[in-house]
């Protein structure tokens, strides 16, 4: 008996997978790894419960994703404040912003100075259609050069002209001077991003309670179950491959990257062009009860490997064994570079700057882990958008297939976009609506708004 499967224990593959049980019918979730989550799972570590990179589960959702989080999590779903540090070359900005902060931390000199280039991009707005000029134009010259200049080069390995303009538009989150200053006083929609949920049992809790749900519904959910192909017939998915044996689908959910769902329907030449940025993460168990007040740390400095810093303890509301603490560190670079073969120990000495900046330079480190991300972040070179479009147009000609979630729609999300996008190709499929309707539903989950 056939059933609808989704290869992917993400968050987008389980919303999917609760909106389809939900609607009665038969299900089956592969997942490759032991555990559910995906790249927002969590596990265990000195004691803590700690996160693939820094999670949180915002506010900004609405109110099916909400109510989501609620079912799957209960009780354990609890608010946490936002307490986090930028780093910019020798200064230090609390974030989320304040008035105070920017002028403490930037001095009122460096504070002119950007509302200044900040005013003139305004009067005359920088030209290009790049990261760099976006960047340029929502916050000034000056801000593009020190701040998103550097961040580019770091976080994603090119230079703010070879970035497409629209990562821009999704991660630049303020569209103008106002909009910093309103961030600052904490009004309007700013006030909701000084305060995110987060669960009791690490973010990956969450993954594991829709899993939860949707096995006490009748579905399955197979984990170390990795998905090596689709078959194909007469331009309809039959079966996923899984272990050398077909598995009988009448659809699949995938969330896949989409160069392999291109590969796997036999038109890899369709995402070409297409790539992704790989992720390191290292996790160091420190001997102090707290390592910093913050949660996270942003590293602008492209002389640091490290993007940021996390502390598990500080996401879990202070919890966690005595005398220790875990910090990680997301560290970008792309799959055989010099940082996606490192040791632990080697990794180690890459971050002891980040430790200084921080104040953990003399403290003991008791261990290390560390976990590796090949396809963490789609990478928007310039005109990466046509490539895309071809790509998902491709799929949409192969019935009963629904690519959703970072990976295969190729997009830049949070945790409640992707879960968004899941709930909305369930309701398609258990309508029983083509690929093409969800080709033609897709277009508000490709131009989200990033919450920081």
């Amino acid at each position: 008996m056939s059933a609808t499967v989704v290869i992917g224990a993400g968050p987008s593959g389980l919303a999917a997978a609760h909106a389809l049980v939900r609607a009665g019918k038969r299900v089956v979730v592969l997942e490759a790894a032991e555990q559910v989550g995906g790249l927002s799972g969590s596990f265990d570590f000195a004691g803590f419960k700690v996160d693939y990179g820094p999670h949180r589960l915002h506010q900004a959702a609405g109110p099916e994703v909400l109510a989501l989080y609620r079912e799957a999590l209960g009780a354990a779903l609890q608010v946490r404040a936002r307490s986090g540090m930028v780093h910019v070359g020798g200064r230090r900005l609390p974030y989320p912003l304040s008035l105070l902060g920017l002028a403490r931390g930037l001095g009122l000199t460096e504070v002119a100075r950007h509302g200044l280039s900040a005013v003139m991009a305004r009067l005359r707005p920088p030209e290009g259609n790049h990261f760099g000029a976006e960047a340029a134009r929502r916050l000034g010259r000056h801000a593009a050069q020190v701040l998103y200049g550097p961040a580019a080069r770091k976080v994603w390995g090119l230079a703010p002209e070879e970035l497409d303009a629209s990562l821009g538009r999704a991660r630049v989150q303020k569209g103008g001077p106002l909009a910093v200053v309103r961030a600052a006083l904490g009004r309007g929609g700013a006030s909701a991003g000084r305060r995110y949920f987060y669960p009791e049992g690490g973010v990956g809790a969450l993954a594991e309670g829709l899993a939860e749900g949707i096995r006490r519904a009748g579905g399955e959910v197979r984990c170390g179950a990795a998905a090596q192909g689709l078959v194909l017939e007469r331009g309809r998915v039959r079966a996923v491959v899984v272990a050398g044996r077909e598995l009988p689908a009448e659809s699949v959910v995938a969330t896949v990257p989409l160069p392999l769902l291109c590969e796997w329907t036999g038109r890899p030449e369709a995402a070409e062009g297409l790539g992704y940025r790989a992720l390191t993460l290292l996790y160091l168990a420190l001997a102090t009860q707290r390592g910093t007040p913050q949660d996270v740390h942003y590293f602008a400095d492209e002389r640091l490997p490290a993007n940021r810093l996390f502390e598990a303890r500080n996401f879990l509301g202070g919890a966690g064994p005595a005398g220790r603490t875990v910090v990680g560190f997301d560290l970008p670079c792309a799959v055989g570079d010099g940082i996606w073969r490192a040791s632990p120990e080697e990794l180690t000495e890459r971050v002891r700057p980040a430790l200084e900046r921080t104040g953990l330079a003399g403290v003991e480190v008791l261990g290390a882990r560390v976990r590796r991300m090949a396809a963490a972040y789609p990478l928007y070179r310039k005109g990466f958008a046509v490539a895309r479009e071809r790509a998902l147009n491709e799929l949409s000609r192969v019935e009963g297939l629904y690519p959703v979630g970072r990976s295969a729609l190729f997009v830049h999300d949070n945790v409640h976009h992707a879960c968004a996008a899941g709930l909305a190709v369930g309701r398609v499929v258990s309508e029983g609506a083509s690929s093409r309707v969800w080709r033609g539903l897709q277009k508000p989950f490709l131009e989200t708004q990033i919450e920081d």
